[in-house]
C-alpha cells in the first residue's frame, strides 16, 4: 500500500504489506483511514484465494486494528461484487449478499468485520460498494471495467471488438472521480448510513457500449461474439438513493468520457 498527500504528485508514504503483522505500527497521528488495498482480481481469487484472503480479510482487520488504536474514522471500500447474482433491479444495501467468488466473499467478510467493529468498539465506519469502476487508466483485464479499455483498444487498432455472449448483459459504469465524489463526501462524516452503493443507477447494455465505441472512435471496425462467459451475470445496476441523500451527484458520463477520448 502506498500513502500520497492531497496535492498532486507530492508522494508522502511508503509501500507496506498491509497484511504484515507489524503493519499496523506503521500507522499513526491521523483522523480518517480510507481503505482501498486489496488484491481485486475475481480469477487470481479462484485459482489462490489463500492469497487473496490473506490481503483482503486478515489486511483489512490490520487496518480496523490501525484505525482503533487511533481512534480514527475509517471508510472500507468494498465491492459490489459482495452481492453476486441479483434477487430484484435495481440493486440496493440491503439486497443480500451471495458472492459467487472467493475475492467476492472475502469482501463480505471484510464488511462483517467493518461491522463487528463498530458494535464492539465503537468504531466510526462506513462501506463503499463501487459498481464497475473505470478510468484513462484502467487495466484491460477487469471484467467489466476493463472491457471499456478493450474495446477502446481494439476500435483504435482496427480490430474487432468482441463480445462474449449476445451483448444483452448490463454493467452500472462508473467513472472513479465519482467514487472519489462519494468518499470525499463521507469523509465529512455526516452520513446516518453505513453502507452505501456507489454508481450511476444506470445500467448500460454491453452490446450498446460496443457499438458507442465503434461510432465514437472507428466506425469501421466490425463487433463479433464469442462465447459468453461461464456463470456471467446477466443484469446488474446500483441503487444510489442512499449516496444521494448525502449529496452525491454522479458527473461523469460514459458516453461523454467515450466522446472526449475520441477528439484527444
Amino acid at each position: 500500500m502506498e500513502g500520497f498527500d492531497l496535492v498532486p504528485g507530492e508522494r508522502t508514504g511508503r509501500v507496506l504489506d498491509i497484511a504484515a503483522p507489524d503493519s499496523v505500527k506503521a500507522f499513526g497521528g491521523f483522523e480518517v483511514l480510507c481503505h482501498l488495498a486489496a488484491r481485486i482480481s475475481v480469477e487470481e481469487s479462484l485459482t489462490d484465494p489463500r492469497a487473496v484472503t490473506e490481503v483482503n480479510v486478515v489486511g483489512t482487520v490490520q487496518m480496523l486494528e490501525a484505525a482503533r488504536r487511533n481512534d480514527a474514522r475509517l471508510i472500507f471500500v468494498s465491492s459490489a461484487a459482495v452481492y453476486g447474482p441479483p434477487t430484484h433491479l435495481p440493486i440496493s444495501e440491503d439486497d443480500p449478499c451471495n458472492p459467487t467468488s472467493p475475492y467476492g466473499l472475502t469482501k463480505v467478510i471484510g464488511e462483517q468485520y467493518v461491522a463487528l467493529y463498530r458494535d464492539l468498539y465503537g468504531l466510526a465506519a462506513v462501506t463503499v460498494r463501487p459498481f464497475n469502476v473505470y478510468s484513462e487508466r484502467t487495466k484491460t483485464n477487469d471484467p467489466y471495467a476493463g472491457v471499456i479499455r478493450r474495446f477502446v483498444e481494439n476500435a483504435r487498432a482496427g480490430r474487432p471488438i468482441e463480445i462474449h455472449g449476445d451483448g444483452g448483459q448490463t454493467r452500472d459504469f462508473v467513472h472513479v472521480s465519482d467514487v472519489v465524489q462519494l468518499i470525499g463526501l463521507l469523509l465529512e462524516g455526516k452520513a446516518k448510513d453505513k453502507v452505501f452503493n456507489c454508481g450511476t443507477g444506470k445500467a448500460t447494455r454491453i452490446l450498446d457500449l460496443a457499438e458507442t465505441v465503434r461510432r465514437r472512435l472507428n466506425p469501421a471496425v466490425r463487433i463479433v461474439h464469442g462465447a459468453s462467459r461461464p456463470g456471467d451475470i446477466r443484469q446488474s445496476w446500483a441503487s444510489i438513493e442512499r449516496a444521494e441523500r448525502v449529496g452525491y451527484r454522479p458527473a461523469v458520463t460514459l458516453d461523454a468520457w467515450l466522446s472526449s477520448l475520441a477528439s484527444s
